[in-house]
């Protein structure tokens, strides 16, 4: 699991233009644009991923559109809610007859989606969505932008155990699919590197206090402590730990995205965390760079891995459509041969048979933090096989 060098350099962006004119634009040749039934979660207790994962969508196809609208995203909001989210991809497919579904970044509402897309033969690409039965044996129509939530605990483990090779942990999340997926491969992996959890604590999903719970935890005297909120309830259980006197570097976040980190107060300054993006990464490309730049001209913040990874889906899709695919079943099987690489960071995407995509993630360190943004530094870079974990058999 060492370094890997990423980061070939791409044709720079031209400066961005607005979203009207790119709208404006003529069609390519006679052919209709690829359409794409974005259901996201636009409010809700979601709001926070959904938001900011179209912000990046949208900026992708503004500039793809540049020069004749190939990419049309179509966008429907689920409200963060399972039943919603089935509702707004039946809409999607049957009234607004998109080519495939995109958008969810919560793996519940992605669960609905994906029952909806395999009875109805839909193909879907997820953009931030990572439960692992997204993608289990058998899988036809949904493929996966984002490595699967087990790998996430996996590599907190492994992250800590470099820390220190016989750390106690603690464990505090809210009860969602991602966050259950997380724990099933952070506590396999704690058992064989001889790291013991020494408390476990989830919440409601409702959760919005955990004052006595962090008490507790710190009466347990873990070395480290993994913890994971829901939605607000992030920022608030990392101000309670460092209330209670854990220290920033204690902590460790799986997963930290742009919009969760400003929250989490200059005091969570030292603290750790998993992603996939980050603003701050030396080895970003060309394309990478502009589209930082680009992103905060229209958004006034940095993006984080959620407004890249579907600022990334957004490019795949292009570079599909250029290669000739069209319609349902040609994005189908263009998908199942995807060899490319992302084009902010040159990080590869490939799928498996049920795409899934390889797996890989920085660990970053929070060095800075202000109204507006953030500085970080990669303390490693791990990637690994889907096949190091039993990722199917530790989530059903």
């Amino acid at each position: 699991m060492g370094e890997i060098m990423l980061g070939r350099s791409l044709p720079k962006l031209s400066v961005l233009v607005c979203a009207m004119a790119a709208m404006a634009g003529p069609a390519l040749a006679a052919d209709q644009p690829l359409k794409v039934g974005w259901n996201s979660e636009l409010s809700g207790v979601w709001t926070f991923f959904g938001n900011a994962c179209l912000d990046g969508a949208r900026l992708a196809e503004t500039e793809v559109n540049a020069k004749g609208k190939k990419i049309d995203l179509i966008v429907q909001d689920n409200q963060s809610n399972p039943a919603q989210a089935a509702a707004v991809a039946r809409s999607l497919d049957t009234q607004e007859k998109v080519d495939l579904l995109s958008g969810p970044t919560n793996a519940d509402v992605s669960l609905a989606v994906y029952g909806y897309a395999e009875d109805a033969k839909l193909p879907v690409l997820m953009p931030v969505a990572a439960f692992p039965q997204l993608t289990k044996p058998g899988t036809k129509q949904v493929f996966r932008m984002e490595p699967d939530a087990v790998g996430w605990g996996y590599a907190a483990v492994k992250f800590i155990k470099t820390m220190k090779s016989d750390a106690k942990i603690g464990v505090m999340m809210s009860d969602f699919a991602v966050n259950r997926a997380i724990l099933a491969g952070l506590k396999y992996q704690a058992e064989r590197d001889g790291i013991a959890i020494v408390a476990e604590m989830l919440f409601p999903q409702s959760a919005s206090d955990a004052t006595v719970q962090t008490a507790q935890m710190k009466a347990k005297k873990p070395d480290f402590v993994i913890l994971a909120g829901g939605g607000a309830f992030d920022a608030t259980l990392t101000r309670q730990m460092l209330d209670v006197g854990f220290k920033p570097e204690q902590l460790y976040h799986p997963y930290g995205s742009t919009k969760q980190i400003m929250t989490w107060g200059e005091r969570s300054i030292g603290s750790y965390f998993g992603t996939f993006f980050d603003h701050n990464l030396p080895n970003l490309t060309e394309q990478g760079k502009a589209f930082v730049e680009n992103f905060r001209k229209v958004k006034n913040y940095p993006p984080g891995y959620t407004e890249n990874y579907c600022y990334s889906t957004v490019y795949l899709l292009n570079e599909l459509v250029d290669k000739g695919a069209k319609g349902r079943d040609g994005i189908r099987a263009a998908l199942r041969e995807v060899n490319t690489k992302e084009v902010t960071t040159g990080v590869p995407i490939r799928f498996d048979q049920n795409g899934a995509r390889i797996e890989y993630m920085y660990l970053m360190q929070l060095k800075s933090l202000s109204k507006d943004d953030f500085k970080t530094e990669k303390v490693n870079y791990m990637e690994w096989s889907p096949e190091v974990l039993p990722v199917y058999d530790l989530v059903r």
